[in-house]
């Protein structure tokens, strides 16, 4: 790529708008010189453009920036055992739930019966639930509101 040697003065004269009759007799014959020209008005707004739209913040903020979420990393790093042990509490508390109910269904719902009022009036409230039942309901009522308890106390 070989320059012109009046593209320097092309350029100068682009930019104070005062052209020659020699360098105006060069634009018609050089394609480098018709290039300069063109752009040579737009570079100069362009330069003259000093505040950018968005200023870049102060680089001690992107450091501390990168050191907070380096920070919050390490956390979650360190956090996921105890995430992977929750979820394992959860899948307990919640089959727990399902098999009470699904092997315990008919004595529950003998129970609930027993509790209507028809039946306190009555007094047919011979059904009752054995001890172990009462035992596995406690303990899945304790591990629920301990697990509610650990998720929301986590959170903060």
């Amino acid at each position: 790529m070989s320059a012109c040697r009046f593209e320097p003065q092309v350029i100068a004269a682009a930019e104070r708008d005062e052209w020659t009759a020699t360098l105006r007799e060069h634009l018609t014959e050089c394609d480098d010189c018709i290039a300069a020209a063109s752009v040579s008005p737009w570079m100069d707004r362009f330069a003259s453009i000093g505040d950018r739209e968005h200023r870049l913040p102060d680089a001690s903020i992107v450091y501390l920036k990168a050191k907070l979420l380096q920070g919050t990393l390490d956390v979650r790093r360190a956090s996921r055992p105890m995430d992977v042990v929750q979820m394992i509490a959860y899948l307990v508390v919640a089959g727990g739930w399902a098999a009470l109910l699904t092997f315990k269904w008919k004595a529950i719902e003998a129970w609930l019966r027993a509790m209507s009022p028809s039946a306190i009036v009555l007094q047919h409230s011979t059904e009752s639930l054995s001890v172990s039942l009462i035992a596995f309901v406690v303990l899945l009522a304790s591990m629920t509101v301990m697990l509610a308890l650990h998720t929301i106390m986590a959170e903060e």
